[in-house]
């Protein structure tokens, strides 16, 4: 019986998990967090959970089905990798136990085939003020929304680029957070150039129509603005961010002079898009493309022999085979202009 090892347990580890336990392979699934679900359904701490934990998330039967389908394999959490091999066969080498904790429980395996569906982190773009605190990425944010129940301010600005920062903006004021605007880069113009060269990839998100009206009803029941073409441009406060410049943007990103707006606020969440984990893809020889992103053929073979990689947005998670790029969130913002230096 072949050995399956899958690293991550969000939703193209889940199901990559599943797949290959279908298809009759023996499967061990490792993930670094205490549970399951990855980021996209990050629970609470079990010393307080929810009664109706299918609320805080979209797409829970989804995860309630892969969760139910685990029988069988072999599910490891606080499963640290700290190096891969892959010159002679594929070894993998882990530690489990508690981060940073002593003791923990080393172990190598070599399965026969290593998927590797770490996910992706935030990608933010440097303003002045952008290390003050109160500035966080809205990654960040979110997870202590969705993880701890805690709001990172009171008054928070959501800015940035791309679809995420609509469920940021739903869980700040789901943690009781005053979200001021969420305020989108792109214009108008540049969205529409973004797909309409490419109408198929629609019909590819056609499904999640019902989540963005979502979002767009609790936004209006909130009285939360969304604002296309417009950016954070500046974060001011004596030690901590007090107030917010928001400015409208030029098709290059850059500011136009005279737009500028203050608002008072306590916390600014910025993302401008994802970027794929790559530590582990690296450690194992994978081809990286020039846009930073695991090279893969259409059934998410890296590079490497008995490599995968899966992933490309929650929407598409049910199938490990839809994208050419592992762990792409959907088309990037386009590059703006150098910074002004703080």
């Amino acid at each position: 019986m072949k050995h399956v090892l899958v690293i991550g347990a969000g939703p193209a580890g889940l199901s990559a998990a599943v797949a290959a336990g279908d298809a009759g392979a023996r499967v061990t699934l490792l993930d670094s967090g205490d549970g399951l679900g990855g980021q996209y359904w990050r629970h609470l701490p079990p010393q307080r959970p929810a009664q109706r934990e299918a609320r805080l998330h979209h797409g829970w039967n989804a995860f309630d089905r892969l969760r139910g389908s685990l029988a069988g394999i072999e599910v490891v959490t606080e499963a640290q990798v700290w190096a891969i091999e892959t010159h002679d066969g594929i070894a993998v080498h882990v530690l489990v136990g508690p981060a940073d904790a002593g003791g923990r429980a080393a172990r190598t395996l070599t399965p026969d085939a290593l998927v590797l569906a770490t996910g992706a982190h935030d990608r933010t773009l440097p303003f002045p003020g952008w290390n003050l605190p109160g500035v966080f990425s809205a990654g960040a944010a979110q997870a202590l929304a969705k993880g701890e129940r805690v709001a990172v301010g009171r008054r928070a600005v959501v800015a940035g680029a791309g679809p995420f920062l609509l469920p940021v903006a739903q869980s700040l004021t789901a943690a009781g957070a005053r979200v001021l605007g969420v305020y989108e880069a792109a214009r108008p113009a540049a969205l529409a150039r973004g797909w309409l060269p490419r109408p198929w990839r629609l019909l590819g998100a056609a499904h999640k129509g019902g989540e963005l009206a979502g979002y767009a009803a609790h936004h209006l029941g909130r009285r939360v603005p969304y604002r296309l073409g417009r950016a954070v441009v500046e974060a001011r406060g004596d030690g901590r961010v007090e107030e917010v410049v928001i400015a409208r943007l030029n098709p290059d990103w850059s500011p136009v002079p005279g737009s500028e707006r203050t608002l008072a606020a306590d916390a600014v969440c910025v993302s401008h898009g994802f970027t794929p984990r790559l530590e582990l893809p690296i450690a194992a020889g994978c081809r990286i493309g020039p846009d930073r992103f695991v090279a893969v053929d259409g059934d998410q073979r890296t590079s490497v022999a008995h490599v995968y990689a899966a992933g490309r947005s929650p929407a598409s998670a049910a199938s490990t085979r839809r994208s050419s790029k592992a762990a792409s969130p959907g088309p990037a913002p386009p590059e703006p202009p150098r910074p002004t230096r703080t």
